[in-house]
């Protein structure tokens, strides 16, 4: 079998953010038993670098297992961006004029599948009866419709949304909540997973009286749930402080006084070690979130509301893991009893990027 990845950055920079996170793991595994190859496909490719979300990462020839990694840059003028969303498409999509310049330069079929990272390749399925497309959320399961510009941005995605659905790809879903946002019935859920040999328990002296998040911090679901847990905390435990982990620009945070901004780390698993408990309280997004599952298997100990541990398996043996708060005054309970509970062993057995890619060369063989 012969498989190539579609990217639109490149899978080099594990901790960048979540959905390359995702293809790095994936990558890394599949290639060590299947023939891969990458093909990068950004209007950020220059000669030395690609850039992906204002970083500018160098130009690899190797990676893991990988046969060949091939780059190229694609233009994308104003009126090419008009268009596309005219035609309820992402402003970055590949037109299909630009991918059959890709198919006649690569000759997409030479490979058995093809494995795209992002929706603006959904026009790869013109030239290839077999291609998949994911990790995809259902953007409009995680969209707000309270303004008259929410509600046409919920709109719009829909109409992308529905145009997926209709065209001949293979839909990766992180969770059955988000395939359930896709007419179609070549959906296919599978989680995400995390790296337990990196994100293992780390002995560290603890904080007193402290809570960790970590995560983009220009990411709107991140934005919405320190928000919240900021207005929490200062509600039940106003001693108590937050430190917020991660890459991104922080203004927004200025006006929470209970919040401390650590920002980036080169050692993200002994940052999160080195407080009492992991906080994470969504009101926004989809999908199973990595940086829980990377708390998990550092051990931390994670307080969580429902919306945070959406997709997860096997709620029950979950709940002897985490705690979990129904009511937001569950946490002084959790406090004042001063509960620890581990969820490595579960991240272990349900988790493991081991067990995650044997799943996707099943798909890959089947589609």
């Amino acid at each position: 079998m012969k498989l190539l990845y579609l990217l639109d950055f490149p899978p080099f920079k594990e901790d960048f953010d979540g959905i390359t996170k995702i293809y790095f793991n994936l990558i890394k595994h599949v290639s060590k038993r299947i023939d891969v190859d990458i093909l990068v496909v950004s209007r950020g490719v220059n000669d030395n670098s690609v850039r992906y979300r204002g970083v500018d990462f160098p130009k690899v020839d190797t990676f893991f297992s990988v046969k060949n990694i091939y780059y190229e840059h694609v233009h994308f003028s104003n009126i090419k961006k008009n268009i596309n969303r005219l035609k309820f498409e992402y402003a970055t999509s590949l037109n299909k004029n630009d991918t059959k310049k890709l198919d006649v330069k690569y000759d997409f079929k030479k490979y058995d599948v093809i494995h795209t990272a992002h929706l603006s390749f959904l026009n790869t399925c013109h030239f290839h009866n077999k291609v998949i497309i994911g990790a995809t959320d259902a953007a409009t399961l995680a969209m707000p419709a309270k303004s008259l510009k929410d509600k046409f941005r919920k709109f719009y995605f829909k109409r992308i949304e529905n145009k997926i659905s209709k065209n001949l790809l293979h839909i990766h879903a992180v969770t059955k909540r988000d395939a359930d946002g896709y007419n179609s019935d070549r959906v296919f859920v599978i989680t995400n997973g995390v790296d337990t040999d990196k994100y293992k328990k780390i002995d560290i002296d603890k904080i007193k009286n402290s809570f960790v998040f970590h995560g983009n911090l220009e990411y709107q679901p991140n934005i919405d749930a320190i928000f919240n847990m900021s207005k929490v905390l200062q509600n039940i435990v106003p001693a108590n402080k937050l430190y917020i982990v991660g890459r991104g620009k922080t203004d927004v945070y200025k006006v929470l006084n209970n919040i401390i901004i650590v920002g980036e780390v080169d050692n993200i698993v002994q940052e999160i070690c080195k407080y009492e408990y992991y906080l994470i309280l969504m009101t926004t997004g989809t999908g199973v979130k990595n940086k829980l599952l990377e708390a998990m298997s550092s051990e931390c100990n994670i307080i969580a509301n429902d919306l945070a541990i959406n997709g997860l398996m096997d709620r029950s043996f979950l709940l002897e893991s985490i705690n979990l708060i129904e009511n937001n005054k569950e946490i002084i309970n959790i406090l004042k009893i001063n509960t620890t509970k581990n969820a490595r062993k579960y991240v272990i057995e349900n988790y493991s990027w081991e067990g995650f890619s044997e799943q996707f060369i099943n798909v890959y063989k089947r589609v």
